[in-house]
């Protein structure tokens, strides 16, 4: 398969799971196996995955579309031989 299908195919399992398309930081956490804290500082550092805000406010709560997420994981993940 290719990238492109992979990440349709985590994007509809990240949907089937949380049936919305945008999660929030504990959740996005939880889906990479990371902390809210690993979370906080790639926001900070403006690096990771792109996050929006709730309500477009700069202390609203971050917010991860799930195609995004399924992007990351896809595009970061290492093929063993």
């Amino acid at each position: 398969m290719d990238k492109n299908q992979d990440i349709k195919i985590m994007t509809s399992l990240l949907f089937d799971r949380f049936q919305k398309i945008t999660l929030n930081a504990e959740e996005t956490a939880s889906v990479i196996g990371r902390s809210e804290d690993y979370l906080k500082k790639d926001r900070e550092e403006a690096i990771g995955i792109p996050y929006t805000r709730l309500n477009g406010k700069e202390k609203g709560k971050p917010l991860y579309n799930i195609t995004a997420i399924a992007k990351a994981l896809v595009e970061n993940e290492k093929k063993v031989s």
